[in-house]
C-alpha cells in the first residue's frame, strides 16, 4: 500500500514538472512577442525631426515591432556612455554631427556601413553633398541633412538700407559703425563657425590648415578693436540684436528661416547673403554600434534603412533640413507636414530657393574642415582673438 502510494505521489509530482516546464515554455513564448528595444541617441540636436517625426513613423511603420529609445547628449557624453558599458553596451545607433564621427571613427566604435550595408542605406541615392561624404568619412556614417552651416548675415533694416554682402564691405562698415557689429564664441556657435571659415574662404586661405590663416587672424584682429565682447551663445547675439546693441550679427539661413517661421524674429530683421564666399555645409549621420548582438544589429539596420529612405528625408523639410538623399522632394511631404512647410519657406532667402524647394545652390559650398583643423582653429581663435 505504501509502495502504491509512493508511485502514485511520484507520478503526481513527475506531472506536475512536465506542466510546469509546459507552462515556462509557452510564457517564454509569448515573451517573443515583446517589442524589441533599439535605443537610438543624438549628439547633433534635432528632435524636431528624429525623435517628433522620424521615430514614430518608423514604430507605426514596424507595427509595434520595435519600442524605440530616445537619448540626448554632447558627443563627449555619448562616447565615454558608449566605452564605459563596453560589451554590455545598450545603444545601437546614434545621431551625430561632424564632431562626433570622426571622434568614434578614431575610437572604433562605429560600424563600417559602406560598402557592406550600402543598399540598407540607400548610398545610391546620395545626393552630391552626400556623396563627398564617402571618401572624407570612408563610409562610416549615413547622412541625413545636407544643410548650409552659413555664413549669412542678420542686420536691423530700421537702422541699415544698404547691408554689406562681400566680407570687404563688412570690414569698411564696421570700421564706420564701431561696436555695432559681433559675433559670436567661435568654439561655441554654429553660426560663428560659418562666418570663421567663410571669411577664411572669402581671402582665398585653407582653412584645414589654420596655422596658415595670416590674413584671417587679422581681418578678425582689425575688426576685433571694435567689438566689446564675444557672446557665448547664438542666442545671445540675437539678444543684442533685437535690444539695438548691435545692428549687424552672422547666422545660417536655414536656421534664420525658422526663426522667422515660427515668428521669433520682429519685423524690422532682415538676412543678406554674402556674395565673396561659398556655404559651409554642416550635416548630420547616423552611425551604426560596432559588433552590435545578431538581433540589435538587425534592428538597427532595419531603421538605417527606413530612415534613410526618400520618403522619410523628404520630412525633414518640414523643419529645414535638406535631405542627403537625392531622391527626396517636398512632393513627398505627409499631408500633415505640407502647410508647415508652406509657412517656412516664407522665411527662406531667395539665393537658397529652387522653386518650391529649399536648397544649397549647386557650386556654391565646400564641406566642413576636418576635425583636428576645426578644433585647432577654436584653440588659435580662443588665443588670437578671444584672448586680446
Amino acid at each position: 500500500m505504501k509502495k502504491q502510494k509512493w508511485i502514485l505521489l511520484a507520478t503526481i509530482l513527475m506531472m506536475g514538472i512536465i506542466l510546469a516546464a509546459c507552462g515556462g515554455g509557452a510564457e517564454e513564448s509569448g515573451g517573443s512577442d515583446d517589442p524589441t528595444t533599439l535605443t537610438i541617441y543624438s549628439v547633433a540636436g534635432g528632435d524636431e525631426y528624429y525623435n517628433d517625426i522620424v521615430i514614430p513613423m518608423f514604430e507605426e511603420e514596424t507595427g509595434g515591432k520595435y519600442n524605440v529609445e530616445y537619448g540626448r547628449g554632447t558627443p563627449q557624453e555619448i562616447i565615454n556612455k558608449i566605452k564605459t558599458q563596453g560589451d554590455n553596451g545598450t545603444i545601437d545607433v546614434v545621431i551625430t554631427g561632424l564632431d562626433g564621427l570622426p571622434l568614434g571613427i578614431n575610437d572604433g566604435l562605429w560600424e563600417q556601413l559602406l560598402p557592406e550595408y550600402s543598399e540598407e542605406v540607400h548610398a545610391d541615392e546620395w545626393n552630391e553633398i552626400g556623396s563627398a561624404y564617402k571618401e572624407s568619412f570612408d563610409g562610416y556614417g549615413a547622412p541625413v541633412t545636407t544643410g548650409s552651416g552659413g555664413p549669412i548675415l542678420v542686420y536691423n533694416k530700421d537702422k541699415i538700407d544698404n547691408p554689406p554682402t562681400t566680407y570687404a564691405e563688412l570690414k569698411d562698415w564696421i570700421s564706420e559703425n564701431p561696436g555695432k557689429f559681433t559675433y559670436p564664441a567661435v568654439p561655441s556657435s554654429g553660426p560663428a563657425r560659418g562666418f570663421f571659415f567663410g571669411l577664411a574662404q572669402s581671402l582665398g586661405e585653407d582653412f584645414n590648415d589654420p596655422q596658415s590663416l595670416d590674413e584671417t587672424w587679422t581681418y578678425l584682429e582689425d575688426i576685433g578693436e571694435t567689438i566689446d565682447n564675444y557672446p557665448t551663445k547664438t542666442s545671445d547675439s540675437f539678444d543684442l540684436l533685437y535690444e539695438g546693441a548691435v545692428d549687424i550679427i552672422p547666422h545660417t539661413p536655414f536656421w534664420f528661416a525658422n526663426l522667422v517661421a515660427t515668428d521669433t524674429v520682429p519685423p524690422n530683421i532682415g538676412a543678406v547673403a554674402l556674395e565673396d564666399t561659398k556655404q559651409i555645409i554642416d550635416s548630420h549621420f547616423y552611425v551604426m554600434l560596432k559588433d552590435l548582438p545578431d538581433d540589435r544589429k538587425a534592428a538597427a539596420l532595419e531603421f538605417l534603412e527606413f530612415a534613410t529612405s526618400k520618403e522619410v528625408q523628404s520630412q525633414g523639410y518640414a523643419v529645414g533640413f535638406l535631405p542627403a538623399n537625392g531622391e527626396a522632394s517636398p512632393e513627398l511631404l505627409e499631408e500633415e507636414y505640407v502647410e508647415t512647410y508652406n509657412h517656412y519657406q516664407e522665411g527662406v532667402m531667395p539665393e537658397f530657393k529652387d522653386g518650391e524647394t529649399i536648397y544649397v545652390p549647386e557650386d556654391n559650398w565646400v564641406l566642413f574642415p576636418n576635425l583636428e583643423a576645426t578644433n585647432e582653429s577654436y584653440s588659435l581663435w580662443e588665443q588670437n582673438i578671444q584672448a586680446k
